[in-house]
């Protein structure tokens, strides 16, 4: 599952995704090192804007939906957006570690939203993990790249087919992992030393 994120570096999305529009943000510039459920995210959903946007985080309480869910179903994907991270965390004996891209760029997780309570509520598809995080959890997020991330936010609905083809597992070849301290286990701490390599713990 993916159950935090960070978005360490929010000033470093626009330059990462020249095609979406930024507005003005206030607290959401505001670094992020412990992103969790029921949180407001940044994101951008298939309406054809291409505005990034605080989303909620989980739907009717769903944090999470898997690929192969998204595969079986037997009517095209209609409402479908992106969700913005740096990083992302998975627990093995109660110790987290962190997942990032070895360029140290930004990305998009592949997500869900519906309409919810006057706001869009999102959730984040997760698929079978890579080689990396198979050692520490049997799921990770789906990170799209490229022409996928324009393919998800095309305002056409996707056939199921298309969405099982693109909700693959990044190349574990991109990306880097570490431990890192316990304070993230506090969903309610976000501060930058939840970061602090923890040197007793090895991931291999």
């Amino acid at each position: 599952m993916c159950g935090r994120f960070t978005l360490t570096e929010p000033e470093a999305l626009a330059a990462a995704f020249p095609r979406f529009r930024f507005p003005e943000f206030s607290e959401t510039r505001i670094p992020r090192y412990n992103i969790a459920p029921t949180q407001s995210v940044l994101g951008v959903r298939n309406d054809g804007r291409d505005v990034v946007e605080e989303l909620r985080w989980g739907i009717g309480g769903r944090i999470n939906i898997r690929s192969e869910s998204i595969a079986a179903r037997r009517s095209p994907v209609r409402r479908r957006c992106i969700e913005f991270a740096d990083g992302f965390y998975e627990w093995r004996d109660r110790r987290p570690f962190y997942y990032t891209l070895k360029s140290g760029e930004p990305f998009a997780f592949a997500g869900l939203w519906e309409p919810e309570n006057g706001t869009a509520a999102c959730d984040v598809v997760t698929c079978e993990p890579n080689a990396l995080v198979a050692r520490v959890h049997d799921r990770m997020p789906v990170i799209l790249t490229g022409a996928n991330v324009d393919i998800w936010l095309d305002q056409e609905p996707l056939p199921p087919e298309m969405a099982a083809a693109i909700l693959r597992p990044l190349d574990a070849n991109l990306m880097n992992a570490r431990a890192v301290s316990v304070r993230l286990n506090n969903a309610n701490y976000d501060a930058a030393d939840v970061l602090n390599e923890d040197p007793d713990v090895r991931l291999f």
